[in-house]
């Protein structure tokens, strides 16, 4: 099981993380988070106990994929994403 790491209340896994550090925007503190795959994603600090981000590498037709799952996080802003990855964003 990966090592889990968490950044404003949301829980990644560890080895997904390339970079991470808080901004200030409008005034309102933001989590950055550069992933591996090379998406960019800010968001406020999380209340709910089960915000989550997941990364997984599919192939089709042997061109890797990133796929991103974003779960329960309000607020969140896709700031920068390459070509190749599909995003989902779940709320529960």
């Amino acid at each position: 099981m990966a090592e889990k790491i968490s950044i404003g209340n949301v829980d990644f896994d560890k080895d997904t993380v390339l970079v991470s550090r808080e901004i200030y925007e409008k005034g309102q503190k933001m989590n950055y988070v550069f992933l591996v795959g090379g998406t960019k994603i800010m968001f406020p600090d999380q209340e709910k106990k089960n915000a989550a981000v997941s990364l997984a590498t599919q192939y089709n037709k042997d061109v890797a994929e990133v796929c991103a799952w974003f779960d329960n996080i309000k607020g969140l802003i896709v700031e920068d994403a390459p070509l190749n990855m599909n995003y989902r964003i779940r709320e529960m």
